[in-house]
């Protein structure tokens, strides 16, 4: 009559490093056999203690299947490969198997699976700790290979100190690159941070997001409830369309609701642009761009309202900033009139054909507008 060995595994869910699996046929006679258990149970120091206790009495093999193994087999089929491994190099072969766990595998031995087998039977909870020690070990000696990632305290396992430490270095070579937290971070890595552009008008926009687009991906977002007449909000409206078809970003419009405007500003109506007023404007453009930033999972924000000269970029830096430790999303803080900015919004709406307006946009600025014209015109005809 042959003998029963007891088979576990260490290492199926970690995102780094291998998986191993130990086969246990345990002496009669060996000692501290109650202290043997689940080796997720024991402290480190007693794990230690007790897997020179099982190699020194009993027959045992240790099989171990590499990250680059698991990438292209699966996990389960590792965990088989490491099973046979272990098997191969013992001393001698046991005629059964006891093996932790529900999965099925194609073995050269006939086995039974025991779910929480490493509780249960002595001879399985002997293969958990001789596999977890091993790999353990393993895992502590490429932490000196690849120091930044921690491996000597998390072991490969998915903690927030490892996820932090992929984020900022991306995965190394003994990370399993089949497994989905190492895909997403290697997607992150490679893709462009999503930014949502504020936009007030087509002109304002084009060399704005021309500068943008080189680093983020860019959507914009429509936002002006104030401009006044409806007919201008259309015009607009329209030519911000065309704009975003010819980059082919996405367009996404907020209300048109002006009346609301005029409630909550008519105190400040008789105020120049600049004043109270226009410092209003800007803050409910950017509150409701970045609300809509932060439903849409962008990762940045920013507003053309800093190309135009008669735009305070400190007001608009001010309110950006404010907004962005609230939502918990970056404010790309750039000066767009910098570096002929609104110069080259310039040339790029002369060659795109944009209409551009003689206004900012809502009725108190239009009557202004109106207003100095008629003021000019008043000088020329003296």
């Amino acid at each position: 009559m042959g003998k029963t060995a007891g088979v576990d595994e260490a290492g199926r869910g970690p995102w780094a490093g291998p998986v191993v699996a130990a086969c246990v046929i345990l002496n009669k006679d060996i000692p501290h056999l109650g202290d043997i258990d689940d080796s997720k149970k024991l402290s480190p120091k007693k794990r230690e203690e007790l897997y020179r206790v099982i190699k020194e009495n009993s027959i045992y093999g240790i099989g171990v299947v590499s990250n680059k193994e698991i990438d292209k087999l699966g996990i389960v089929k590792a965990v088989e490969l490491a099973i046979k491994r272990a098997i191969d190099v013992m001393d001698e072969k046991p005629s059964f198997l006891l093996i932790d766990g529900k999965d099925r595998f194609d073995l050269p031995i006939k086995y039974k699976t025991i779910i929480e087998g490493d509780a249960k039977v002595k001879s399985i909870a002997a293969a958990s700790i001789l596999a977890k020690v091993w790999r353990d070990r393993y895992m502590e000696l490429v932490a000196d290979i690849y120091p930044k990632y921690g491996f000597e305290k998390h072991k490969g396992y998915g903690t927030k100190a490892h996820t932090l430490a992929l984020e900022k270095y991306g995965p190394c070579q003994i990370h399993r690159f089949s497994f989905k937290p190492i895909q997403r971070v290697l997607e992150k890595k490679n893709r462009k941070p999503r930014l949502l552009l504020h936009a007030c008008c087509a002109p304002c926009a084009t060399s704005v997001i021309e500068r943008l687009k080189a680093n983020y991906d860019v959507e914009v977002f429509f936002y002006n409830p104030n401009i006044h007449p409806k007919r201008e909000y259309e015009v607009r409206l329209k030519e911000i369309e065309r704009l975003c078809q010819y980059h082919k970003i996405k367009l996404h419009v907020g209300k048109y609701n002006p009346k609301r405007w005029i409630d909550r500003v008519k105190m400040y109506k008789n105020e120049s642009e600049g004043g109270k007023r226009c410092i209003l404007c800007y803050a409910d453009r950017m509150k409701e761009s970045v609300r809509l930033a932060s439903e849409l999972g962008f990762d940045y924000f920013t507003t053309t309202l800093s190309v135009s000269p008669l735009k305070s970029w400190e007001k608009i830096k001010t309110i950006g900033e404010a907004l962005a430790a609230k939502y918990n999303i970056a404010f790309e803080d750039t000066d767009f009139k910098k570096k002929d900015g609104f110069k080259r919004s310039v040339e790029l709406s002369k060659e795109f054909g944009f209409y551009r307006q003689t206004y900012c946009g809502c009725v108190y600025s239009n009557i202004e507008q109106k207003r100095k014209r008629g003021i000019l015109h008043g000088e020329k005809s003296d």
